[in-house]
């Protein structure tokens, strides 16, 4: 009789496992993090969470038609609650320890690698890099071609804030990151466009939304790709982008 109640306590558990995967969180909070790198994520003058990623994460959110919450944490932070199954998503770039916690769901949009440096020096490849200094933000992984140049001087800083200011000072010769990221920063610093170099475009990476494999629900993650399939196609993504990037470059 005992291992008849346990083998039937067995299935009935599975067989919730298997519900709670394909239904949608039904009556649940889809608990989102964003990472606290501005634009894509900070906290704004009234004291409030905001943010570029912020903002669309919460709309692909709504759209889906799912209840939720939104915190802003540091970046390297959110692999550590992916892989705990505290988050249930993120938007944010690949990295080598992403795939064995999280699933990569969906593009959400693809933003140009670029390094920037002051106006009147000439950089047009990596090469002409070599012996020189480039910021970088810490725990940043911008371009593979980049990292693994042994021949650039790379000095990691906080964020890009701390970044422009040392590349206006002539402490370091350049800054990497993405468009919007340096543009925005520098806007938000006072930088005027004729102080800086035309930007050595490296590549292209993508903000994905990875789902943490700790909460893979299929219903729910097929909800949610939809979801940012119909802001990308009715422009509402970009929107969000150029709304932080504004007329700077």
């Amino acid at each position: 009789m005992k291992q008849r109640n346990k083998n039937m306590l067995v299935k009935f558990i599975t067989l919730m496992t298997l519900i709670g995967n394909v239904f949608p969180l039904s009556g649940q909070t889809l608990q989102i993090e964003t990472i606290n790198v501005a634009p894509f994520g900070f906290i704004g003058d009234n004291s409030k969470p905001t943010g570029m990623m912020f903002e669309i994460s919460n709309r692909i959110a709504e759209v889906a038609g799912l209840n939720y919450t939104n915190k802003i944490i540091p970046y390297a932070r959110t692999i550590i609650h992916l892989k705990q199954g505290k988050s249930d998503f993120v938007l944010r770039f690949n990295n080598d320890q992403l795939p064995a916690i999280s699933i990569p769901l969906v593009s959400v949009i693809t933003m140009p690698i670029i390094i920037l440096s002051r106006a009147g020096t000439h950089y047009r490849s990596l090469k002409d890099l070599h012996g020189k200094t480039v910021g970088v933000v810490r725990g940043g992984e911008f371009d593979v071609n980049f990292d693994n140049d042994t021949a650039i001087n790379k000095v990691e800083v906080n964020n890009y804030t701390q970044m422009l200011k040392l590349l206006i000072s002539g402490r370091i010769d350049g800054c990497i990151g993405t468009n919007v990221g340096l543009y925005y920063n520098a806007k938000q610093l006072g930088i005027k466009p004729d102080v800086l170099n035309s930007p050595l475009q490296l590549s292209f990476k993508d903000f994905v939304l990875h789902f943490s494999k700790k909460k893979i629900n299929t219903q729910t993650m097929k909800i949610l790709k939809k979801s940012v399939e119909k802001l990308k196609s009715n422009g509402e993504i970009q929107t969000i982008v150029n709304k932080y990037i504004g007329d700077f470059k």
